[in-house]
C-alpha cells in the first residue's frame, strides 16, 4: 500500500514538473494564416488581438494575447504573442541573439516546435520577468504579463500554475503563412 501511495505521489510530480505531459487535447487551437502562428491554449482563456501600431511596434506584424481571469485581476494578460514582419536572415538571428545574452540579466535555451529559443530573464522594478525568444522560422517574443497579486504565477522560469504557461509555450510552431502576408 505504501508503495503504492509512493508511486501515486512520484507520477504526480513527474507529470506536474514536465509540461510536455500535460493533456491539451480539450484545448482550443489557435492559428493566425497571416504570421503562420499556431499554439493551443486551454478553454478558460480566450484570444484577443492587438494592432501594433497602437503600441508604436513597427517592426511587429501580429500581437496576439491570451487572457484570462483571476480573483484578483479579471482579465489579465496571461501571454502576450509578439510576431515581427517577414523572416530574418542568419546575421541578424545572431546579431539578436547577442544581443539578448548583453541584455537579459541571465539566459537560458528551449526547444519550441523544433527550433532553438531563448529564454530570458530580466530584473523589473519589483521582480525579475521572463520572456521567450523564438528566432526561427519566425522571430517571436512570448511574454507574460501577469503581476501584482498574481506575481507569483510569473515568476521567472516559464512555468505551469494556475495557468500552464509552459504548456501553452510549448505548442507553439508555426506553420507556413499565407504568401501575400509575409511581404
Amino acid at each position: 500500500m505504501r508503495s503504492g501511495l509512493l508511486f501515486i505521489a512520484l507520477a504526480y510530480v513527474f507529470v506536474g514538473n514536465h509540461p510536455a505531459l500535460a493533456q491539451t487535447a480539450g484545448w482550443a487551437e489557435f492559428h493566425d494564416p497571416q504570421t503562420g502562428l499556431s499554439f493551443r491554449y486551454p478553454p478558460n482563456l480566450r484570444i484577443r488581438r492587438r494592432y501594433p501600431q497602437k503600441f508604436n511596434l513597427p517592426e511587429v506584424q501580429s500581437i496576439v494575447e491570451l487572457v484570462g481571469n483571476t480573483k484578483v485581476n479579471p482579465e489579465t494578460v496571461v501571454l502576450r504573442f509578439m510576431v515581427k514582419r517577414g523572416h530574418t536572415s542568419a546575421a541578424e538571428q545572431e546579431k539578436r541573439r547577442k544581443l539578448l545574452r548583453s541584455g537579459c540579466k541571465s539566459t537560458s535555451r528551449m526547444t519550441i516546435g523544433g527550433h532553438q529559443a531563448i529564454v530570458c530573464l530580466s530584473a523589473g522594478s519589483a521582480a525579475e520577468r521572463w520572456s521567450v525568444e523564438i528566432m526561427r522560422p519566425r522571430e517571436c517574443t512570448i511574454l507574460t504579463l501577469l503581476g501584482g497579486a498574481d506575481a507569483d504565477q510569473a515568476a521567472p522560469p516559464p512555468h505551469d500554475g494556475e495557468f500552464p504557461l509552459l504548456s501553452i509555450i510549448r505548442t507553439v510552431h508555426f506553420a507556413p503563412a499565407s504568401s501575400a502576408a509575409t511581404h
